[in-house]
């Protein structure tokens, strides 16, 4: 009798729904009905939006006007000299990591000092990274090297490129300035934290080779090495002008036409310092350096530039 009336239930249960059941019309590009968004239309996934190619472009504009600036505002023959004299040192196939290759000026001289390296070099600049492969096509000195942009302040991004690659020689020129010197939880590695991992990176008996800029130790010493900087960017800038306005007409000819108003207008000096510096640089004191290495245990020797005084190598052997 059970069995019955189950039956007879479901029977009528069924007849009814039957009865009740209606499709609804669908409108035109419209799906069928759901409880999440009732008749919305289905329409295929927006993909990322692809990088503007004039975008692209004016970055590696940017980053030629860069590398046509940078040797007026830093003299680097001295440090470029001491680093190679560093590389020279009697290791077999030596092993190079460089932390913010930037254009390839001293990758090149690196690699033109020991052609018999393996070389790996890192930056931020996509655009930066172009030149320095070009420039390294040019010198013939390709080779051994490997270059990776952009890369980020991770231990695990930085140790899966450099696939356990230990370096005899490692060399940051002016990249400190730009590691953040704090970072929020989650947010990279800080600038003692990239300093540690640099020094895991170098075998026992290897160097670290480290330019930067240093602050005034007071107002007095800054304000000298601002004077001093600017006065000696201006002499070397009037006194190429000729090369520096034709290396520039074809990247920006406005900015090489207002050329002429140099020496005597401080507002294009200051474009032109803009230009050629690193983005976000968090230039420190001396003694701050010096600090933050005596806390990481680093037996380190600073050299100071001749004539650009707010320039140093530090060397620190692992």
């Amino acid at each position: 009798m059970t069995r019955a009336r189950d039956k007879g239930l479901g029977h009528g249960l069924g007849a009814r729904t039957q009865q009740r059941a209606q499709f609804l019309p669908l409108e035109r590009d419209v799906t069928t009905p759901s409880l999440y968004n009732p008749r919305a239309p289905l329409r295929p996934p927006t993909p990322p939006p692809p990088r503007k190619q004039s975008n692209l472009l004016e970055d590696v504009r940017a980053a030629a006007i860069r590398d046509v600036l940078q040797p007026y505002l830093f003299d680097d023959t001295t440090f470029r000299e001491l680093v190679c004299e560093e590389l020279r040192a009697p290791v077999a196939r030596p092993r190079i990591i460089e932390f913010g290759c930037g254009t390839g000026g001293l990758t090149v001289a690196a690699l033109a000092t020991r052609r018999d390296a393996v070389y790996h070099g890192f930056d931020r600049s996509e655009a930066d990274v172009a030149i320095a492969t070009c420039r390294l096509s040019r010198g013939g000195v390709q080779g051994g090297a490997t270059l990776t942009a952009p890369f980020e302040l991770d231990q695990r991004a930085i140790g899966e490129a450099l696939q356990g690659l230990r370096a005899d020689f490692l060399i940051l020129p002016r990249f400190l300035q730009t590691v953040p010197i704090c970072t929020a939880e989650g947010g990279g590695l800080n600038r003692v934290a990239f300093l540690a991992l640099c020094h895991q990176l170098v075998k026992p008996g290897g160097r670290m080779l480290i330019i930067e800029d240093v602050y005034g130790e007071d107002a007095d010493e800054q304000a000298e090495l601002a004077f001093a900087w600017r006065n000696a960017f201006r002499a070397r800038l009037t006194r190429d002008l000729e090369n520096l306005r034709h290396a520039l007409h074809g990247l920006d000819a406005d900015l090489a036409a207002r050329l002429g108003r140099l020496p005597g207008d401080p507002s294009l000096l200051g474009e032109l310092r803009d230009r050629a510096q690193p983005k976000g640089a968090q230039v420190l004191p001396l003694g701050a350096w010096e600090r933050m290495f005596e806390h990481l245990g680093f037996p380190f020797r600073a050299v100071r530039h001749t004539t650009q005084r707010q320039l140093y190598l530090f060397t620190v052997r692992c």
